[in-house]
């Protein structure tokens, strides 16, 4: 069998069936109507999907096809475009139009019962984006081994979109979780068959080497998880676009956008869990986290202050690259030091570096209390180093001659307090509504790099580093929560 007689068999009479009946329904006077849309815009929001999944699957694809992941025996299609064949081109919209179709098909055989109680909203919304985004970047922190390969590129290319599509309406999606999970089930069963039956015939074939092996039924788990995933991407998008609630709350989005900046401290968060699981790519995440921190921390700022935060940024940045490349330099102030990081630099200081100074200091910042805000500050700054600097020793970023403490001078910790008080003053300057700061979502922020640091030292071996870095940081934060509450005089974000 080839690939075209493939399609033939099971997926083009599929798609002529359901394209008769969308097409009957809407001549007998039974549109979509009951769904709350018309169909003009059920037909615009197919196509806008088609074209989607055609765009973002394409690159996906060939470069699976040039991996070998998985590829054709000879003589089994007709043409190929790049590395890819055109049948596989034609896959990518005969599944979502499929799938689609299927959907509108359910809507309108019968009329799904929507959940229409309270939910809590924020919580499913962000826990359930959150989940994702971390299981695509474990999926990412796969593509290290090689039976995991392929594993890897599925999570990695589809969860994050699956995490803003939930992010998005999750809670909407809950609501009719009826319909989804039979429009995602019963396609995605039948691609199973198919799949398993292409295989067999050597229509196809997958890649043992970068595969886990695991194959229930024959299929690889692999094969199994891309069609359900594709389907979940069609579903989740599709019914949230017809639900009547998707238009109010994307013009919500349109007008809360400076508000993104939670998205990136989100992610900031989620890149941190893989760092000690997969120690090979600490290297690249260490500057992924990092500069989502730094987006992050901006862009609140930019939120709250304007135009004058990317000042303050410009100023912390600079003063970063001065204070370290004269540190590394003369010792002073925080010993002799030398950087073996990978990664960009600039006079000789690892980018991430300064991006740190301005996201640590603003956090540090927000999170002492306003009575002696230029004097705790520095001293929260201390407190996440005594976290950071045997972490970032251990992984081999930086070395110094000598050091007490895991590898570290405490020479460095009185020069992070020194750098840190001149730091604090420069921006309070340039931002003085930094004073009276008192952002929840900032503060959160450093707790929850206490709860990282401190696991991650575990993880890595070092549960001494870990434990005491997570009480020096707590302790700030308790102090600031003891002075704060007797503080009426708050703003919060």
């Amino acid at each position: 069998m080839t690939y075209l007689q493939f399609h033939l068999v099971f997926t083009l009479p599929w798609l002529a069936l359901l394209t008769f009946l969308a097409i009957r329904a809407v001549r007998q006077g039974r549109p979509l109507a009951r769904e709350g849309v018309d169909d003009t815009f059920a037909r615009r929001a197919l196509w806008i999907h088609l074209i989607l999944a055609f765009v973002y699957t394409t690159p996906w694809d060939n470069y699976l096809v040039f991996r070998e992941v998985w590829g054709y025996p000879p003589g089994r299609v007709l043409a190929t475009i790049f590395y890819v064949p055109v049948e596989e081109y034609a896959f990518f919209l005969i599944q979502t139009a499929g799938t689609a179709l299927f959907l509108y098909f359910l809507m309108r055989a019968r009329p799904w019962q929507r959940f229409e109680g309270a939910l809590p909203e924020a919580w499913i919304r962000w826990l359930g984006s959150g989940l994702l985004l971390m299981l695509a970047v474990l999926g990412a922190a796969a593509l290290a081994q090689p039976a995991t390969t392929y594993l890897g590129l599925i999570t990695a290319w589809a969860l994050p979109v699956v995490a803003f599509q939930w992010a998005f309406g999750g809670d909407l999606l809950v609501r009719r979780w009826r319909l989804v999970l039979t429009a995602i089930g019963i396609p995605t069963l039948w691609l199973w068959l198919a799949d398993r039956i292409a295989i067999g015939v050597e229509i196809w074939w997958i890649s043992e080497r970068f595969t886990t092996g695991l194959k229930p039924f024959g299929l690889p788990v692999e094969e199994a998880l891309f069609f359900l995933i594709t389907n979940v991407l069609v579903v989740f998008g599709i019914t949230m676009a017809l639900d009547e609630g998707a238009m109010e709350r994307y013009k919500r989005l349109r007008a809360s956008w400076r508000e993104a900046w939670r998205v990136a401290l989100l992610l900031w968060a989620v890149s941190m869990v893989p760092a000690p699981l997969v120690p090979e790519v600490f290297p690249a995440l260490a500057y992924v986290s990092t500069s989502l921190l730094a987006l992050g921390v901006l862009g609140f700022a930019t939120w709250r202050y304007g135009s004058r935060a990317l000042l303050g940024f410009a100023a912390a940045f600079a003063f970063g690259v001065a204070i370290e490349a004269i540190g590394f330099r003369t010792g002073i102030p925080f010993g002799a030091y030398e950087y073996t990081a990978p990664g960009p630099s600039l006079l000789g200081v690892p980018l991430l570096v300064p991006l740190g100074w301005w996201a640590f200091t603003v956090t540090s910042i927000v999170i002492a209390p306003r009575r002696a805000r230029w004097l705790i500050a520095p001293l929260a700054l201390v407190a996440w180093d005594v976290g950071l600097d045997p972490l970032m020793v251990q992984q081999g970023f930086w070395v110094f001659d000598a050091g007490a403490y895991f590898g570290v001078p405490l020479s460095n910790f009185v020069g992070w307090f020194l750098a840190g008080l001149l730091l604090t003053a420069l921006l309070l300057q340039i931002l003085p509504e930094l004073r009276t700061e008192t952002a929840p979502t900032i503060r959160w922020l450093y707790v929850g790099q206490a709860g990282f640091l401190g696991l991650g030292h575990v993880l890595f071996g070092n549960p001494v580093a870990g434990l005491v870095a997570f009480v020096v940081m707590m302790l700030i934060v308790g102090l600031s929560t003891v002075v704060e509450a007797s503080d009426p005089k708050r703003r919060d974000a």
